[in-house]
């Protein structure tokens, strides 16, 4: 307030959540919110949306993601909502793309044995964000006259961090299991630990929460409701006769040829412009063998539950004690910022 009164009229910061009630993403920004003041300086819009809304969508979707990459697709759907829904009170939004490749964000990780794999990990996904993350957001904010950028993408930073040993990015899988430090993330997540300079915090249960991808955060049983309604739309015979009606690239699931089969419509022959992720899913191409996934999606969605979604507590791994790794005395913000290479400007 005093700020306010020595630098003129303030304007709450417009920011912009998508996801199903209650669901891990929704709620989290629903504490955050809180946590940095509420109303009075954040201006928060929640896109709720309901599996029965989408399914008309996802032609529309398709054709300007022009992609039948179904891992793709699934995190376009809430993408196309929340820039929708932006777009109504902005022109331009800042989005979190490319710090999962460059801190080894994706659970997948605890799986990784060695730096090497997860250095070469790092540089394998960086290497395809023109062809996954960065068409979504291009498309889908295009879609809607709204332009996206990513500051975790400025060269210097990605230079930086990129140049880190990678045996700092190594994840544990022990600490994912209880939300702690040495999980997926945590030298970001270091870096916005403790009190800023007005003493605001992010909630440790936000702080420490498990890395979901955008369709995953939107609802832990999203993509299972989403995979439900669109097979019903694909029959036995035509799965018995995807590799002759689509030899290039055949749909290995009902869903895969639901998606297939509207981009055909769309872009006939075109097929072969499509970059796919090898062997279905982000995760399957990796040097390691990691059980977490299959192409159809995260198996355990119960990893992304967290103590600040109602009635979801009992299941949730229990946050609200902070956990002894947390309890010990760390780094502070400013001196771990600092050992990345960047000094504070005034």
């Amino acid at each position: 307030e005093s700020k306010m009164a020595e630098e003129g009229e303030f304007k709450p910061i417009p920011t912009f959540t998508v996801g199903m009630e209650n669901s891990p993403d929704v709620m989290a920004a629903k504490a955050v919110v809180e946590n940095l003041g509420g109303e009075e300086f954040i201006d928060h819009k929640i896109r709720c949306f309901t599996p029965d809304e989408v399914f008309d969508t996802i032609p529309k979707i398709i054709y300007h993601m022009e992609t039948y990459e179904a891992e793709l697709i699934r995190s376009s759907i809430p993408n196309w909502f929340l820039a929708e829904a932006a777009a109504k009170d902005v022109k331009m939004v800042l989005t979190g793309e490319g710090s999962d490749e460059l801190f080894a964000g994706y659970l997948y990780f605890q799986d990784a044995e060695t730096p090497t794999q997860v250095q070469n990990e790092l540089r394998r996904i960086y290497g395809m964000l023109g062809n996954i993350n960065l068409h979504r957001t291009d498309r889908m904010t295009m879609a809607h006259g709204l332009e996206a950028r990513v500051p975790f993408l400025d060269t210097e930073f990605t230079r930086l961090i990129m140049s880190i040993n990678p045996e700092r990015k190594m994840v544990d899988p022990e600490a994912v299991k209880n939300n702690a430090r040495g999980r997926e993330k945590t030298m970001l997540r270091e870096l916005f630990e403790g009190p800023n300079s007005d003493g605001e915090t992010i909630p440790e249960p936000v702080l420490w929460r498990a890395k979901a991808m955008q369709c995953e955060g939107v609802g832990e049983d999203w993509v299972a409701i989403l995979q439900r309604q669109v097979s019903s739309l694909v029959t036995d015979e035509e799965m018995e006769n995807a590799a002759s009606t689509f030899p290039l690239n055949t749909p290995h699931t009902k869903e895969e040829y639901y998606y297939r089969r509207i981009f055909e419509e769309n872009f006939p022959k075109m097929d072969h412009v499509v970059n796919l992720w090898e062997g279905g899913g982000r995760a399957m191409g990796a040097e390691w063998k990691s059980d977490l996934y299959t192409r159809e999606g995260l198996k355990n969605v119960d990893l992304l539950t967290h103590s600040l979604q109602k009635e979801k507590k009992d299941n949730a791994v229990a946050l609200s004690a902070t956990p002894r790794q947390m309890r010990t005395s760390s780094r502070s913000s400013n001196n771990l910022f600092q050992k990345l290479g960047f000094s504070r400007r005034n």
